[in-house]
C-alpha cells in the first residue's frame, strides 16, 4: 500500500490536471489587420501596420464589428473613404465601434452613419487629418481630432440623436452639424458655421469661426456655451432656450 506522502504529488498532478484549460485550447484575440479589405463577419478587428489606399480602404459589411486602429494609420490619396459601410448595395449596420488611431488623405474619414437605419456606432479617440469629411455618425461621437480638412468641408455630421463630445475640430470651413441628439463639450476652430444643430442641445462648447458660431433650428436647448463669430448665435423659429451662453 502507497504511504499518505507518496500519494500526496499524485494528488498535486490530478488537480493541475482539473483546473489547466483543455489541451490545445487558448483566447482568440482580435482579427489582424495586415490591408485594406472588406469586414463580412462580426468580431474584433486590429491593424498591425499602416494601412495606404488610393480609394476605400476598410468596407464594414456586417454588424457588430469593433475596429481598432492601435496608433496606427490609414493614409488615402485625397480619395476613398477610410473606413466606411459597404459594399454596394449598402445596408443598415448595428454595433460598428472605430477607435485610437490616425486617418489623413481620404474624401471622407469614417462614414458609419449615413444609410438609413445605422445606428449604435461609437467613434473614438481618431484623428483626422486632410478629409473633406472627417466622421459621419450615429451614435456615440467622442474625444476625436478633426484638423486641416480639405475643400468645401465639414468636421462632423452627427445624425439622428447622437451623443457628440469632447472633440477637436480645426481647419474646416464648417465644424459640427448635428440633427437632434446632444452636442457637449467641444472645442471649434472654423471659418464657416462652428456648430449647426436641428432640434437638439447645445451645452458647454467654445466656438470660434469667421462666420456663424452657433446656428440652432428652434425648438433646441442652448446652455454654457461660449461662441465669438459673425454672428455668435442665430436661432432660426421659436421656442429655443438660451442660456447663460457667452455670445457677443
Amino acid at each position: 500500500m502507497r504511504r499518505p506522502a507518496e500519494l500526496f504529488p499524485i494528488a498535486l498532478a490530478l488537480g493541475a490536471m482539473v483546473l489547466a484549460p483543455g489541451a490545445g485550447a487558448r483566447e482568440e484575440g482580435p482579427t489582424e489587420i495586415e490591408r485594406c479589405q472588406t469586414i463580412s463577419q462580426p468580431g474584433s478587428y486590429r491593424l498591425v501596420n499602416n494601412l495606404t489606399a488610393t480609394g476605400d480602404c476598410l468596407l464594414i459589411n456586417a454588424d457588430f464589428v469593433t475596429i481598432d486602429l492601435a496608433g496606427f494609420a490609414m493614409i488615402g490619396q485625397n480619395s476613398g473613404t477610410a473606413i466606411r459601410i459597404g459594399p454596394t448595395p449598402q445596408s443598415a449596420r448595428r454595433g460598428i465601434a472605430v477607435r485610437n488611431g490616425t486617418i489623413s488623405d481620404f474624401s471622407q474619414g469614417v462614414s458609419i452613419g449615413a444609410v438609413g437605419g445605422t445606428q449604435g456606432a461609437i467613434v473614438e479617440g481618431l484623428r483626422i487629418f486632410g478629409a473633406g469629411t472627417g466622421i459621419v455618425a450615429r451614435g456615440i461621437v467622442r474625444g476625436n481630432t478633426v484638423a486641416d480638412c480639405a475643400g468645401v468641408s465639414l468636421g462632423i455630421l452627427a445624425l439622428f440623436a447622437s451623443a457628440t463630445t469632447g472633440n477637436a475640430v480645426t481647419g474646416c470651413d464648417n465644424g459640427i452639424d448635428a440633427v437632434g441628439g446632444i452636442v457637449s463639450g467641444n472645442t471649434v476652430d472654423t471659418t464657416g458655421t462652428g456648430i449647426d444643430v436641428e432640434r437638439g442641445t447645445v451645452i458647454g462648447n467654445s466656438v470660434t469661426s469667421n462666420g456663424v458660431g452657433i446656428s440652432a433650428t428652434c425648438p433646441s436647448n442652448l446652455t454654457d456655451n461660449l461662441t465669438l463669430g459673425n454672428p455668435s448665435l442665430v436661432l432660426n423659429g421659436t421656442d429655443c432656450h438660451n442660456e447663460d451662453n457667452v455670445a457677443p
